[in-house]
């Protein structure tokens, strides 16, 4: 049964920080759904990271390892969708 917590915490985790990766760019809806949780959040950084807005990046992954595992946070979600070719 944990495991199956984990994987909920997960996945609304990823739909979160795909969301909010999406509203960093414009018309980009659905260029994110192949990347992992790891990789979704140092983009995050990478747009909008300033001290103190979105949090500290080594805690924020400390807390994300410790709810979802490395396993989940680094691996590549099982989606169904096709690959975007190109964000521009």
């Amino acid at each position: 049964m944990e495991t199956d917590a984990r994987q909920d915490v997960y996945k609304h985790i990823l739909k979160t920080a795909q969301r909010r990766l999406e509203q960093s760019i414009p018309g980009s809806e659905g260029a994110f759904t192949h990347l992992s949780l790891a990789a979704i959040l140092n983009l995050l950084f990478l747009l909008r990271g300033e001290h103190g807005s979105i949090g500290e990046y080594v805690t924020t992954q400390r807390a994300l390892r410790a709810l979802v595992g490395d396993e989940l946070l680094w691996s590549e979600p099982k989606t169904s969708a096709a690959p975007v070719e190109s964000v521009q």
